[in-house]
């Protein structure tokens, strides 16, 4: 029988720069990921449509983490129950498209509302916007930042501090107001009535409890869906020869491709009426996720292989003070991307920004990161793998700190090139010091382990705690105060490892880091969902196997002969 080294050796014939055995794995991880980022980017900002408060979505986000944890037992259980890989993919696809798909059917609140009437202008000098609130009966409250921009939505804004006044008095100042040109230019002629609406319906009533029923299960779904793909990927792979990274690279093409065109037809969707229409986001995801029904079908996927499960190892590695004190900051760099990723879309709407644009944004995140991962190896052996970890949360500051300064939408472009530092590039980083810091056969282990706590813990927990901040200081005041703390800690960890944690690195040369980086598969694709790759993003078993086989093969032994995958 052929062994398991002899069967994956073989990769395809010399000088084919394309494989046609990996087609449908190619088209199946374009489609999957290309859906993903059709809709989850915009859930956000359909939450608030619906009438969800700012609090309640962080309440949701805060539910969504723990499908998380329940997503890797609940697909082992099926692969151990099926004993094949495509059967539980095509079922978690299925149920992926309509468990999303009924959140579109969730209606919105329908509650009684209480008025507000408001007279808007600029002060004498023009340099703040003053708000007489008209009617004496009704609380004192600060208008929303987005009708003053319902006139017209597109071209070039201006920030303005708005002062709240009634009867006469004033009454406090309600912050920053990003108000577009043509809004200003009618407030330079004479003051603007404004009117708006408050719910008063309790929070936490009917509609948020199916919403977020809804969600929970379409996650879990979600989770599933991605949490089988990396094995899947890695056992074509190794059956059919190619290169892990250049296949993922697909899956940044759809993704890139994905979001700003589901924009750009929201955009044409929602022309001429008073609302943002999010259908085509929910059609799309429908559709691509139906084609790679037909993808996945034609793969000759293998069976199950046996899984190494990283919880016995856990406890190692928490008992040592080091890597410890790594994945605390590894979990604080999780929560600044959770908060960005949450919110980037909402501050954006308050702007006036068009929905094209905001799927722009990963686009211009993806590609940038692309080019950079070549370059790897050599940045790393230049500035070394903390100084790229600080300069992270430095680039996480920089496009926090960004978007609470910009009262134009369109500078996201310089902005977002920080995404290409602060999440992607950070993560394969973040990988390969794995294997300087971990101690000899826990490196797989610490990878799954950082996975965890930067993917689900760190992203989840800044969803969250960025939704209740937001509510208690206002848009822009949470993405100041944010940014400012992701700069102090990127100053921090730099002091710490200079006064502690150096004595800790293994002074490994570049060729081993890169040949662990290679080992390990780390993936490049950390924005795949709602909490990036839902459980971990690297095989241990491959990794497992492939130092197995190694350590034989360096010893000159026969490596023990194994069942070859079946297809099926």
């Amino acid at each position: 029988m052929e062994s398991v080294i002899e069967q994956k050796k073989g990769p395809p014939p010399s000088g084919r720069w394309f494989n046609p055995q990996l087609v449908q794995l190619k088209v199946s991880l374009f489609l999957i990921f290309g859906a993903t980022c059709a809709l989850q980017p915009y859930l956000t900002i359909h939450m608030q449509s619906i009438g969800l408060t700012v609090e309640e979505v962080a309440s949701v986000y805060l539910t969504l983490l723990f499908t998380s944890c329940l997503s890797p037992p609940l697909t082992g259980f099926l692969i151990d129950r099926f004993g094949r890989y495509k059967p539980v993919l095509l079922s978690a696809i299925v149920l992926n498209a309509l468990s999303h798909h009924a959140i579109h059917f969730i209606p919105p609140r329908n509650e009684t509302v209480l008025q507000h009437n408001y007279t808007v202008a600029l002060s004498v000098d023009r340099t703040v916007l003053v708000a007489e609130q008209q009617n004496s009966t009704a609380t004192v409250r600060c208008p929303s930042e987005w009708p003053l921009n319902d006139a017209c939505s597109t071209g070039t804004s201006t920030s303005y501090t708005l002062t709240l006044t009634r009867n006469g008095t004033d009454a406090g100042v309600c912050g920053d107001y990003s108000v577009s040109e043509c809004t200003k230019r009618t407030l330079e002629t004479g003051p603007v009535f404004l009117h708006e609406q408050e719910p008063l319906g309790a929070e936490y009533d009917r509609t948020f409890w199916v919403y977020l029923i809804v969600r929970f299960v379409a996650t879990l779904m979600l989770c599933s869906t991605l949490t089988v793909t990396d094995p899947i990927a890695l056992d074509m792979i190794e059956q059919h020869g190619g290169d892990y990274g250049r296949e993922k690279l697909y899956s940044s093409v759809g993704m890139a491709i994905s979001t700003p065109l589901t924009g750009l037809l929201i955009d044409v969707y929602s022309r001429g009426t008073d609302r943002t229409v999010y259908t085509p986001a929910f059609y799309t995801y429908d559709a691509m996720l139906l084609c790679s029904l037909v993808s996945v079908g034609a793969m000759p996927i293998g069976r199950k292989a046996p899984a190494e499960h990283i919880v016995g190892h856990m406890g190692r590695i928490l008992r040592l003070p080091h890597v410890l004190a790594f994945l605390v900051f590894l979990f604080l760099l999780g929560n600044f991307w959770g908060f960005i990723e949450s919110y980037l879309f909402v501050i954006m709407k308050s702007m006036g920004s068009p929905n094209y644009l905001l799927g722009l944004t990963y686009t211009v995140g993806t590609v940038a990161s692309i080019p950079m991962m070549y370059l790897l190896t050599h940045i790393t052996r230049r500035v070394g793998h903390v100084n790229l970890l600080v300069l992270a949360f430095f680039a996480h500051g920089a496009r926090i700190l960004g978007y609470s300064w910009i009262s134009n939408p369109y500078w996201c472009f310089p902005i977002e090139l920080n995404e290409a530092i602060s999440c992607y590039f950070m993560w394969v980083v973040a990988t390969t010091y794995c294997a300087v810091l971990a101690p000899n056969g826990l490196v797989a282990t610490l990878i799954g382990v950082a996975g965890m706590v930067h993917f689900c813990l760190g992203k989840g927990i800044g969803a969250f705690a960025g939704g209740f901040l937001i509510a208690r200081v206002g848009l822009r005041m949470a993405f100041r105060y944010v940014g400012y703390f992701a700069i102090g800690c990127g100053v921090l960890y730099k002091l710490v490892h200079v006064l502690w944690l150096h004595r800790f690195d293994r002074q490994l040369p570049p060729e081993k880091v890169a040949e662990e980086l290679v080992k390990r598969r780390p993936s490049i694709l950390p924005r795949a969902d709602q909490f990036g790759s839902c459980t971990l993003p690297f095989s241990p078993h491959h990794a497992k196997d492939h130092e197995t086989h190694q350590d034989a093969k360096d010893a000159g032994s026969a490596a023990p002969e194994q069942q070859p995958l079946q297809n099926g």
